[in-house]
């Protein structure tokens, strides 16, 4: 949480730190931190709301808090910027909100950023270790359902080492928003395995056509697919003898049937949806 620190306004940052120790709270369990301009800070706790009333978050937070994660240099993250985050060193994530200046239905760049809620990347290695050593045994194209928050991607990122680590396959995950590997400048904040490949920053349909192209994995692995693109994507990848691990929002799989068509059944022959936090259903 040391990199974390670094990347707060010292006022927020102290604010926090009150917090978790008047109420005996763990600073490293943090989650996620909101800041809203004129509003109180919050704080996510292990996934519990908690309210600092006595801190209001003001304009010098807000501009503080953007020169930290873009170091000073808000046109070295341009791009980053025009896709409403940045990552920060450690795999965080830090969403941006403000004017949206649009350029022919295009974003061209968010202006008068007001509201910032940094995303705490917790990778819990031990996550479903017998799911996963099931999974990559099968070496079956697999779709992971859940609703945010309940830990499908850290999941996702052990499955994925355990392809990497203990089978010896080539994987390349397609990150598309960062979210798996956590790159930074190019380079994974989180271990994804020793035999593993990230193509960051593209949709999931050129990172997966691209990574079929020049990196020949046996494993392609990608975080919450919800287009028909994304699903064409799989079905080239599936067609080109690739195996496929996905994950999706959803509560059941009825719901993800709903997004992408009967034919997911036909792409993924398993199926695991997350009930809660470390409770597993397969299918």
């Amino acid at each position: 949480m040391e990199i974390i620190e670094k990347y707060l306004p010292p006022n927020v940052r102290n604010a926090i730190r009150n917090k978790c120790e008047n109420q005996w709270m763990d600073f490293n369990d943090l989650t996620e931190i909101r800041l809203r301009i004129n509003c109180p800070l919050i704080i996510f706790i292990k996934n519990n709301e908690y309210v600092i009333s006595e801190y209001i978050v003001n304009e010098e937070d807000i501009k503080t808090a953007f020169n930290l994660i873009t170091e000073y240099s808000a046109y070295s993250f341009e791009s980053s910027i025009r896709n409403g985050y940045i990552t920060i060193p450690g795999g965080h994530r830090v969403g941006l909100g403000g004017q949206v200046v649009m350029d022919d239905k295009r974003i061209n760049t968010i202006k008068n950023i007001k509201f910032m809620n940094y995303r705490i990347s917790h990778d819990l290695k031990n996550a479903g270790c017998e799911l996963v050593n099931k999974i990559v045994e099968e070496k079956e194209n697999l779709l992971i359902i859940s609703p945010p928050g309940l830990g499908k991607t850290t999941l996702l990122r052990n499955i994925i080492r355990g392809y990497s680590n203990l089978k010896g396959i080539n994987v390349t995950v397609v990150d598309e928003r960062n979210e798996i590997g956590g790159s930074y400048r190019g380079v994974p904040m989180i271990n994804l395995g020793l035999r593993t490949d990230v193509i960051s920053d593209c949709t999931k349909y050129s990172g997966i056509v691209m990574a079929i192209r020049s990196m020949a994995p046996k494993v392609i692995a990608v975080d919450e697919i919800g287009s028909g693109a994304d699903f064409k994507a799989i079905e080239y990848a599936v067609n080109s003898g690739v195996s496929v691990v996905a994950t999706i929002h959803g509560k059941d799989l009825a719901e993800a049937r709903e997004k992408l068509g009967q034919d997911i059944d036909k792409i993924f022959k398993r199926k695991i949806v997350i009930k809660s936090m470390g409770e597993y259903v397969c299918i």
